[in-house]
């Protein structure tokens, strides 16, 4: 059973794949792109194969599972169907850092990763630390002061985007908003599968205290320390949506889709579902991908794809009652 499982995901993965190399605005058929990946034949598909496809699609792949599996962290810690990157200010910090890198340093790519990430990542260690200071529940705390430290994120977005030129600039942050993976290097590709699985390896290992973290109350009789671990499982999921966001801008509802179908698809706990949503988060966010680059004569945003299949999955979902954790 495991085995055909196994092979049909494969065999997925790498239909999905072909139809990826294979789509564009550039189109090639199957042999000369067979070519190109053995360095062989016409030397311009060569190079949209090996500079620009495969880093997009490697690109894609790790982003859609890293955001993917941080929304099954966010949604287990939070013990909320709702939870995803968006709960505790990871991609308002992003979208706040990369505005500010846009305006005060004229769209440079690496300044506009860095910031991007940077804020992301500050935005979420404020986050948490306010919430620490406050007696009470510790979830709703997080809540509240991620609700509070994203209104100020989209506080200063906004002045940003008053302050921006309306010529170029102003495009330039709201085209960012709206995601894609086009500017897609070899650099990017590596630093997010890097990032990717470290983050994965580690929440992999601590797969069943965070899983604990949803029993409430009774995780300190268990014996998780409950405090150090949320907090090691927020900061490494927030790690990987910051970096994917980074790289690729706001790419919604991939952290909130997918857990759901997997949930829905496997009945597993979040211990044995990780692997699983990886996989879906990627296949997930390829598909939509191609789509976006092959379906017009331009690109598309890859948020407009995501948000609309997201959409039409959670009304089927909410219709049938099944919307839960």
């Amino acid at each position: 059973m495991h085995m055909k499982r196994y092979f049909s995901c494969g065999l997925l993965l790498l239909i999905l794949l072909v139809i990826a190399l294979l789509a564009g605005r550039y189109g090639t058929n199957l042999q000369d792109m067979l070519a190109a990946l053995c360095f062989h034949g016409d030397a311009g598909i060569q190079a949209i194969v090996w500079n620009i496809r495969i880093p997009r699609i490697l690109l894609v792949l790790a982003g859609g599972g890293a955001l993917a599996v941080s929304g099954l962290i966010y949604q287990t810690i939070f013990k909320n169907p709702l939870a995803s990157g968006d709960v505790i200010g990871a991609s308002s910090g992003c979208s706040l850092g990369a505005a500010l890198a846009i305006v005060l340093f004229h769209d440079e790519p690496w300044i506009t990763m860095l910031l991007a990430f940077g804020c992301g990542l500050l935005l979420v260690i404020f986050t948490m630390l306010l919430a620490t200071k406050v007696h009470g529940n510790r979830i709703l705390n997080l809540v509240i002061a991620g609700i509070i430290l994203q209104a100020v994120a989209t506080s200063f977005l906004m002045l940003l985007k008053l302050a921006a030129d309306p010529y170029q600039e102003l495009a330039s942050i709201e085209y960012w908003l709206m995601g894609g993976f086009g500017d897609a290097t070899w650099t990017q590709a590596l630093l997010c599968i890097g990032v990717s699985a470290i983050c994965m390896i580690s929440l992999y290992l601590l797969r069943w205290q965070i899983q604990m973290l949803s029993f409430g109350e009774e995780t300190t009789t268990l014996g998780v320390r409950e405090k150090q671990i949320r907090w090691i499982a927020l900061l490494l999921s927030t790690c990987m949506i910051a970096t994917v966001v980074s790289v690729a801008g706001i790419v919604s509802w991939v952290g909130l889709l997918i857990p759901h179908a997997v949930r829905l698809l496997y009945h597993q706990p979040l211990s044995k579902a990780l692997g699983k949503t990886f996989f879906g988060g990627a296949c997930f966010l390829l598909v939509c991908d191609t789509l976006a680059r092959a379906v017009l004569a331009i690109e598309l945003p890859i948020s407009i794809l995501t948000s609309l299949f997201g959409a039409f999955f959670l009304i089927i979902v909410f219709v049938k009652g099944r919307f839960s954790l």
